[in-house]
């Protein structure tokens, strides 16, 4: 029974140390020349440039406005029911990263509705982008108390190696999940829905993340050593 009680614990302790997440490093997206975010290459590449709040449907751009995080988010349609199915595929670049294997995220928010979403993807691929909204697997909601406004620092633990704003007003920051790269930097295409049908599936884009991916190997080989000893030390005391 001891024996079995220090396997149980050294295989514990190999699995804390092993799935042990870093901290995400979130980036804003930004706009103009000295921007991080461009027109995506499959859309005809260039500057981008958000326009001031509008009304017009289906205008193939993006609207600028003084919300979440920076106080910038680009949204693909305005305050009415307007909608945009056709708003520019945006590119957003991150570089200069120490060589590594990073899990990528896209952040975007929703009202009290589940359904705004956002397509983001590695790739720049043909074909509308995979969607993501809230509710779905890979997709986080870091707070769903009443309206207020809220860092990810009065969370019980920060997600973010930075203060990030997680909530404003009846608005919720949404993470989702695109996959692992291996690098010192990558880029995040993003577009709404092209069969968007009302506001209710708008995207309001605000940045990008990423976190270094845990190397296994440590807590492997640790747990490994923990019961070799174990093993060894159980031999001699017979």
């Amino acid at each position: 029974m001891k024996s079995f009680f220090r396997l149980a614990t050294c295989l514990t302790l190999t699995s804390l140390v092993s799935t042990t997440s870093a901290q995400v490093t979130y980036m804003d997206a930004t706009d103009g020349i000295a921007g991080n975010t461009a027109i995506a290459l499959s859309a005809g590449g260039g500057v981008f440039s958000g326009i001031p709040q509008s009304n017009t449907a289906n205008d193939g751009l993006w609207d600028l406005r003084a919300f979440g995080n920076s106080a910038t988010i680009f949204q693909n349609a305005g305050t009415t029911a307007n909608v945009d199915v056709n708003a520019v595929r945006l590119v957003t670049g991150v570089s200069g990263l120490p060589l590594n294997t990073y899990s990528v995220y896209v952040y975007f928010w929703t009202d009290n509705s589940p359904t705004w979403r956002i397509g983001a993807s590695l790739s720049d691929s043909v074909g509308q982008l995979a969607l993501y909204q809230g509710g779905v697997s890979g997709v986080t909601q870091f707070f769903t108390g009443a309206d207020a406004t809220v860092l990810s620092t009065a969370l019980p633990q920060n997600p973010f190696s930075t203060a990030v704003m997680v909530a404003e007003g009846n608005r919720r920051l949404l993470q989702a999940y695109l996959g692992d790269v291996t690098g010192t930097g990558f880029n995040i295409f993003v577009e709404g829905d092209r069969a968007m049908t009302g506001q209710m599936q708008r995207t309001w884009y605000d940045g990008v993340g990423y976190a270094v991916v845990p190397e296994p190997a440590f807590g492997a080989l640790l747990g490994l050593g923990t019961l070799a000893g174990t093993f060894a030390l159980r031999r001699r005391n017979r």
